[in-house]
């Protein structure tokens, strides 16, 4: 399993060409003119888009980095182990505030009742 941010990168790299090739076979086949602004400039600016943001996420300060990580499997299995340790511990500490409050809420029915 590779990186998301390999994984991503391979993904916007292949839609970039592939959205530029179609340019070019659209102009090839006289069906996009260089000259004139239409239908077939948007999937020129949308391949373009797309290879921008697959080097951008070469740089660790861009705003793709923080939705595609990179990092190795070791260090995702780590930081998935510390948020559910973490979650769990959030639980238990609630759980226990529910008993207490459960226990003082009893005792003073029952001090009401005598």
């Amino acid at each position: 399993m590779d990186e998301p941010s390999k994984a991503a990168n391979r993904i916007l790299l292949g839609t970039g060409f592939g959205l530029i090739l179609i340019c070019g076979f659209a102009i090839i086949e006289e069906r996009m003119v260089v000259t004139e602004i239409g239908f077939g400039h948007l999937f020129l600016l949308i391949g373009i888009i797309c290879l921008v943001m697959s080097k951008l996420l070469d740089y660790e300060a861009s705003f793709l980095s923080n939705i595609f990580p990179n990092e190795t499997v070791a260090e995702l299995k780590q930081r998935v182990d510390q948020e559910i340790n973490q979650l769990s511990h959030e639980n238990r500490v609630g759980n226990a505030w529910a008993e207490l409050e459960s226990k003082v809420l009893t005792d003073e029915i029952d001090l009401e009742q005598e």
